[in-house]
């Protein structure tokens, strides 16, 4: 069994020195001798780092799981163990993503020394590789959260117009009301008189086509009755000057168009009676339809307005929709900020913690830098009394080599007398044998 990563396996001075850093004071003898207790307190720690999490904190869960299930007497027997198999199940997801497969429950029930130090190495390689990466993460969500407040109070904003335009509908709408009430029953009564006064309006045209028809039938009869005057008047006409031959014939004859003149006085006087009534209906028709049209006209405004109406009821669902949709995000936005803000305030307490560390490093980069700075002054008083050696060595360098130098320029100055007392010497020597050779010297 190994780890999948590359991680190199930590002594255990680093590895209580990396656990001293997060507050854990670990001694090395429980690392050599490890315990399920100990080892689970240590890779909870190691959890908490990178997560959050704490065994504490998956009390409560597995308290609720079990409350909704059917298992009696869960509170004593199950939830040791159910919060137990939740801190397993985070411990090797966290495992995983530090590269470890083969993590299980038992290396926290069976720890061994080997094991319990591959596990360490590589969840603390794994908290110091995320801590790395901690401050561009935190810079990011800074950003992305202030981008959110932008993006909340912007939508906060548009909510507050949204609302006051409803709420303007609203009173539009409240004020309206009567208005529309009053015309939808006005438009009802129209409506039934309306249909009233065509039912009476068939029955009139009817009777007035009726007595068109007979009106004309009148007229038509009329004009020959009319015809038959003129002929029977020119007839008399001619005849006036004859004699009657039998003035009984023309008596009756002339009762008989007596009568006929009566009758059809009579039915004249009918008819223009009944012309007369038709003319009158006929300007009650008039007026009646007048009246229609002018009903006609109000009921197009009534349904302009119920049109207006209903466009208005359309846009005010049309809002209550829009209404709902933000507030549908302004809900989820404020999940998001929740969420955010949870992470901001982990991200804060691990930028604490590593501006703690720094502090530490800090601390003993400073301590270091005086214990060298010491040092350095215990060099340089060293170095003062080195310059002080070396400045009486010289000067006792110098006073030997001044007199060594003396010495030497006295002997060189007698050996020179003598080179020079023995070059002559030579010289004459050398001229005397030339002369006595017979050579030249050149």
């Amino acid at each position: 069994m190994g780890a999948k990563g590359t991680y190199s396996l930590m002594s255990i001075p680093d590895i209580v020195d990396s656990l001293g850093v997060w507050g854990l004071t670990v001694e090395e003898d429980r690392l050599m001798r490890p315990t399920p207790e100990f080892v689970e307190f240590v890779f909870c720690a190691c959890l908490a780092q990178v997560t959050g999490i704490n065994r504490e904190d998956l009390i409560e869960p597995a308290q609720e799981a079990l409350t909704i299930s059917s298992i009696e007497e869960k509170d004593n027997i199950y939830l040791p163990a159910l919060t137990h198999n939740l801190l397993c199940y985070h411990l090797t997801r966290f495992a995983n993503a530090a590269r470890v497969d083969d993590f299980s429950a038992y290396d926290i029930s069976r720890p061994t020394k080997d094991r319990t130090l591959l596990l360490l190495s590589a969840f603390i390689n794994f908290v110091k590789f995320t801590e790395q990466l901690c401050n561009p993460f935190v810079n990011e969500l800074a950003s992305r959260s202030d981008a959110l407040l932008v993006e909340r109070d912007q939508i906060s904003s548009k909510l507050a117009q949204v609302q006051k335009r409803i709420q303007e509908l609203k009173a539009k709408r409240d004020k309206d009301e009567p208005l529309c009430q009053e015309l939808r029953a006005k438009n009802k009564q129209l409506g039934d008189f309306v249909l009233k006064t065509k039912v009476e309006q068939q029955a009139v045209m009817q009777e007035v086509d009726l007595l068109k028809e007979e009106k004309t039938k009148l007229m038509e009869r009329k004009e020959y009755i009319q015809r038959e005057l003129e002929a029977a008047s020119d007839t008399n006409k001619r005849i006036k000057g004859r004699i009657v031959q039998s003035p009984e014939r023309v008596k009756r004859s002339i009762s008989t168009m007596s009568v006929s003149r009566v009758e059809y006085k009579k039915t004249v006087g009918i008819n223009e009676a009944k012309t007369r009534d038709l003319q009158a209906k006929i300007n009650a028709l008039v007026i009646i339809e007048q009246d229609l049209r002018t009903c006609i006209d109000q009921l197009q405004v009534v349904e302009k307005e119920m049109k207006s109406l209903q466009d208005i009821q359309k846009d005010l669902a049309e809002l209550k929709d829009q209404l709902d949709d933000k507030q549908i995000e302004r809900n989820e936005l404020r999940l998001k900020q929740e969420r955010v803000a949870k992470q901001l305030e982990n991200a804060h307490a691990k930028l604490t913690l590593a501006q703690q560390r720094a502090a530490d490093k800090k601390a003993a980069n400073a301590r270091i830098i005086e214990r060298l700075q010491a040092e350095y002054n215990d060099m340089d008083e060293e170095r003062k009394e080195n310059d002080l050696q070396l400045a009486e060595i010289r000067k006792e360098a110098s006073e030997v080599e001044e007199k060594h130098l003396k010495a030497s320029e006295e002997e060189l100055n007698s050996l020179l007398k003598e080179y020079w007392s023995l070059k002559a010497a030579t010289n004459v020597y050398m001229e005397t044998l030339a002369t006595k050779l017979n050579m030249k010297m050149s």
